[in-house]
């Protein structure tokens, strides 16, 4: 699972930290927390949806990871920057805060002002993406920065 291929990749519930940082990168990243609770086949429909999609699965369910097989990545540490490390040691991410998909929703950003924010208040010369399904509105600003620094932080340490 190396190469100049870019992944695409479903969390399971206890990875619903490392899913948001993967979509601020830009991967394309499904969440279990987007399905409904309390269904019990849960791990059974992760795997569908995984399939059918092609997608990784990322968890810390040895049993989740074994049903997955070549398909699925077993997250060795509860701990964010260990997590990252992990994905990035065996070349499946490239640590980069990217700002090309939603944080919430997974979609696509586009450029511009969300048409349900039009009065954003944000400098004029500052560039403005929104995502189209849940409007939220994204802009490079101090938070970015400290994403980027937090990652840079995460990836370094030892």
């Amino acid at each position: 699972m190396t190469g100049d291929q870019e992944y695409s990749f479903f969390c399971d519930r206890m990875a619903g930290s490392l899913c948001k940082y993967l979509r601020f990168m830009g991967y394309d990243c499904r969440s279990a927390n987007d399905l409904p609770p309390g269904n019990p086949r849960e791990d059974t429909d992760i795997l569908k949806i995984a399939g059918e999609e092609k997608r990784i699965i990322l968890t810390q369910d040895a049993e989740l990871a074994r049903r997955g097989e070549g398909n699925a990545i077993r997250l060795v540490s509860s701990d964010l920057a260990a997590q990252i490390r992990q994905l990035v040691q065996a070349g499946l991410i490239h640590p980069e805060i990217r700002l090309t998909r939603c944080s919430r929703c997974n979609a696509l950003l586009q450029e511009g002002t969300s048409p349900e924010k039009p009065n954003t208040p944000i400098p004029e010369d500052i560039p403005l993406v929104y995502c189209p399904v849940c409007n939220r509105q994204y802009w490079e600003g101090t938070h970015t920065k400290n994403m980027r620094d937090n990652l840079l932080q995460m990836v370094n340490k030892k």
